[in-house]
């Protein structure tokens, strides 16, 4: 018999049920067609179905590294780490005129080939020869949104005088995010309770500046420039941070008064790569852009980009052929480095 059925198998709890019964009651006729254990595989169905559906996600919630969804928010409450909620990204796409005209509030943006949108937020009247801002919201909060410049758009209505929308390198205002994961929140809920035991450590830091919104991963160097200084590395959800987000990490730290005198929070260094991907199948360059995309995000400060791990990602996806033509070889950024990619995706011919 298990001391306790918490994680056990149904099997495992059946026989511990029917074991009690046999001791209980003296009886042995417990056969799969007797009516004794007919009775007893009801109370086993009942026992399993309360564990299973209550006391086995209590007991694996009430500790922080088991803990998920709401009870994993619980433990963050109790810390004062708030999980992080999903936002849409706002920005303004950049229109060229042949004559003049306007576009309308509420006209769609498509990332062609795909199913990305972004709703006009105003009408915008232009005139001709001119180069106008078109504000835009994307339909949906979330990261994928966060397109890069020279991204190909085109506007679902026909626009009198318009002759191009672009996206270009200072599009985005506010990028979109993804409501925390369970992994990410119980990293920084861990940071923030090594910090109330172990003092100025590089938890400290990281899970102060990871708290503020906006930013995606924060790394932490000790004594860059000697004894009590300290450099906060920051990646935001959308790569290189802006100042004013470098700002309001910076007034976080400083008003928790941690104790190296010399803190410089800073942006990542930039190692630059050029992805060319060629394709054959069933989906658009839009598509195939966006994996890529995706992956580069994906990768922490100082994360290596793997060609082998890119290929992998374009599995599910069934194409017929796909070959990554640049880089040639896996890249490794330095330790304080993220990666930028320019990124081009051609259908090759048939």
């Amino acid at each position: 018999m298990h001391e306790s059925w918490i994680g056990r198998t149904d099997k495992e709890i059946r026989d511990d049920i029917v074991e009690i019964a046999k001791e209980e009651t003296g009886l042995t006729n417990f056969k799969s067609v007797g009516v004794l254990r007919g009775f007893t595989e009801v109370i086993a169905r009942i026992v399993i179905f309360i564990y299973q559906s209550a006391i086995n996600q209590l007991y694996r919630n009430a500790t922080l590294s088991g803990a998920t969804g709401i009870f994993l928010s619980f433990w963050g409450l109790m810390l004062g780490v708030v999980r992080k909620q999903k936002s849409k990204a706002t920005g303004s796409f950049t229109g060229t005129a042949y004559d003049s005209g306007s576009v309308a509030a509420g006209t769609w943006a498509v990332v062609s080939g795909t199913e990305i949108r972004f709703k006009v937020t105003e009408e915008v009247s232009f005139e001709e020869g001119a180069e106008f801002a078109i504000p835009v919201v994307a339909e949906n909060a979330g990261l994928s949104y966060n397109i890069g410049s020279g991204t190909s758009v085109r506007l679902t209505r026909v626009i009198s005088g318009l002759d191009t929308v672009t996206v270009g390198e200072d599009w985005l205002v506010s990028p979109g995010q993804d409501e925390e994961d369970d992994n990410s929140y119980r990293s920084r809920i861990e940071d923030r309770w090594n910090s109330q035991i172990l003092g100025d450590t590089k938890a400290v830091y990281r899970s102060y500046a990871e708290s503020v919104d906006g930013v995606r991963e924060a790394h932490i160097v000790r004594a860059p420039r000697g004894p009590g200084s300290t450099d906060v590395v920051i990646a935001a959800v959308n790569g290189v941070p802006t100042a004013e987000l470098l700002a309001a990490v910076e007034a976080k730290l400083y008003d928790h008064e941690l104790m190296a005198f010399d803190v410089d929070v800073k942006a990542p260094e930039v190692e630059p790569v050029t992805i060319e991907i060629e394709f054959t199948g069933n989906a658009s360059e839009g598509e195939v852009q966006l994996v890529a995309e995706s992956y580069v995000h994906n990768l922490r400060i100082g994360g290596r980009f793997k060609i082998k791990d890119l290929y992998d990602l374009y599995k599910p996806m069934h194409l017929e052929t796909i070959e990554i033509t640049s880089p040639d070889r896996d890249v490794q950024p330095a330790d304080d480095a993220i990666i930028e990619a320019a990124i081009t995706v051609t259908r090759a011919a048939a």
